[in-house]
């Protein structure tokens, strides 16, 4: 209960945010004046996927997730933030994510488990950073509102833990029952481009439409972002409901295979 009360706290007390909830370029940004955005932000994804670990003589292909937040979520922190000069802008993203034991699928085992057909009793847990920079300039901007394109990098720091009991079948009958726990370690860095923006759905502009894209690779062979939902103009700030999706697409000899990140935030920005 301490840890459940610990992660709630840290998730509503992280930090500085402005993805696609960020400070709206107006005609007075003109001048020279830097603006900046922060907010505290409760962002609660779904995480699954498949990781490969090597293991001697071959290796094993284990399901991740979907990891229930109540349940494995050890521990979260979250922290964003922008700041912009006229047309263009300089924005940052921070998460770290860890989950306890899950139960898992594996998929295909060899070299260890033997050549023969298996029913593996599997748990993974997961542990990752990510980190996001960048910049952008606006390259449209009309009475609805405006886009920015943007380019940046993304760092995934991943470890990985799978404990699994493996009952190897033989002609013969059942066989051995070897006991697995290996943890590995992966970092990806991917560069990315895409645009963000926000469109007015009201004509005092205060009720919008915030939307954000890239795509990238490098470390991954792809991986993509989306994001968007509807957001409230205030005299100080703006508060906003979104849905991101995240997701990492790996190489056959890494240990993300696939990684999504998808759910709902809420943010409440805060201008200065």
């Amino acid at each position: 209960m301490r840890g459940h009360c610990g992660c709630i706290a840290a998730l509503t007390a992280a930090a500085i945010s402005a993805h696609a909830s960020d400070v709206a370029p107006t005609q007075s940004d003109a001048d020279d004046r830097w603006q900046f955005a922060v907010a505290p932000y409760l962002w609660l994804p779904s995480v699954d996927g498949t990781m490969r670990f090597s293991l001697p003589g071959g290796g094993a292909d284990a399901s991740t997730g979907p990891y229930d937040y109540l349940q494995n979520l050890k521990f979260a922190f979250m922290i964003q933030g922008e700041a912009r000069k006229g047309d263009w802008s300089f924005f940052a993203d921070g998460i770290y994510l860890k989950f306890g034991r899950h139960e898992s699928a594996v998929n295909s085992t060899n070299g260890l488990f033997g050549p023969h057909e298996t029913q593996p009793s599997a748990e993974t847990s997961f542990r990752g950073t990510l980190v996001e920079i960048g910049g952008g300039r606006t390259v449209m901007q009309q009475s609805w509102g405006y886009v920015d394109a943007i380019v940046g990098m993304r760092y995934l720091g991943v470890k990985g833990t799978l404990q699994a009991t493996a009952v190897s079948t033989t002609s013969a009958g059942v066989g051995a029952s070897p006991r697995l726990d290996v943890s590995q370690v992966q970092n990806m860095f991917d560069g990315f481009v895409g645009v963000r923006g926000r469109a007015s759905i009201t004509g005092d502009g205060r009720w919008y439409l915030p939307f954000y894209l890239d795509l990238g690779a490098g470390s991954s062979k792809f991986t993509w972002q989306a994001m968007t939902g509807l957001g409230y103009a205030l005299k100080w700030g703006d508060v906003t409901l979104t849905y991101r999706y995240l997701a990492f697409y790996g190489s056959d000899d890494q240990l993300v295979q696939t990684l999504r990140f998808s759910g709902p935030s809420l943010n409440v920005l805060f201008r200065f």
